[in-house]
């Protein structure tokens, strides 16, 4: 009979994120770094007439899994913010902003790079001379007729065409159209779901290391902690995530969690 007991866990090699209701795989997550399975439970002593602790008791107990994946993760975002990942198609455009310095041509024109989208004749609305010292000059506004201060439009060529005096650099602001994008929006009325989640484990047995056993940890009620997420933006940064682990309100047993190791 297989007995485990004391194992090298070598390493977490996934976190997994399904749908409780339905068993839809809703994120995965294989760049495990600085994993950790905490449990926790309130106190409340009883005591006697004169102080005396006689007995503790234990409620409201929880767990907490707390990870980082090595890498940003749009699908790991879009579970901390509630919401899904939206993939661009020639049925569902996203919108894109861009921004751009562009060098005014001898015909005084501004060649876009994208093919710009807004309003009809409008939809570049304000664009602005760069200096020579790179500093930010005079402000141009879309109109019919280039003349002072105005720059009219031409978004199916890409084109603004400036006064005649305007030379050198402009710095362009609009919204493209793109069917190759993914979007994840964080919004404040949306909070995360309560997700199924399975956390995939290598372990090799103490007396030969060369044995390896898989095993995974099954939380069956998992909610990510909204208080506080935070992404960071520098390259050598990660993405951490914590989630809060509760027994099911209907559950019986109460399960937190199962740890299960397989010899095959």
């Amino acid at each position: 009979m297989f007995n485990p007991n004391e194992l090298i866990l070598e390493r977490i090699r996934s976190v997994e994120e399904y749908d409780p209701a339905t068993s839809e795989l809703t994120g995965r997550y294989t760049q495990i770094e600085s994993p950790s399975l905490k449990t926790s439970a309130e106190a409340q002593d009883v005591t006697d007439a004169m102080g005396s602790s006689v007995a503790t008791f234990y409620k409201a107990q929880k767990g907490t899994f707390d990870f980082s994946n090595s890498y940003f993760s749009l699908d790991l975002a879009a579970s901390q913010y509630g919401t899904k990942k939206v993939l661009a198609s020639d049925g569902n455009k996203i919108l894109m902003p861009v921004s751009e310095t562009i060098t005014i041509g001898s015909d005084h024109t501004a060649v876009l790079k994208y093919t710009p989208v807004g309003p009809d004749g409008a939809e570049v609305k304000y664009v602005k001379v760069i200096n020579e010292n790179n500093t930010f000059g005079d402000t141009y506004e879309v109109s019919a007729t280039a003349g002072d201060g105005k720059f009219v439009i031409d978004a199916a060529a890409k084109t603004i065409t400036l006064p005649d005096n305007v030379t050198g650099r402009v710095f362009v602001n609009y919204e493209r159209e793109t069917t190759t994008a993914a979007q994840v929006t964080k919004r404040t009325d949306k909070t995360p779901k309560v997700k199924t989640l399975l956390i995939h484990a290598i372990f090799h047995d103490i007396c030969n290391p060369n044995t390896v056993y898989a095993g995974v940890i099954r939380c069956p009620r998992a909610q990510i902690d909204p208080s506080s997420t935070e992404v960071s933006l520098s390259p050598d940064g990660k993405h951490a995530a914590s989630y809060i682990l509760q027994k099911g309100y209907c559950d019986e047993e109460g399960t937190l969690f199962d740890i299960i190791i397989s010899e095959d």
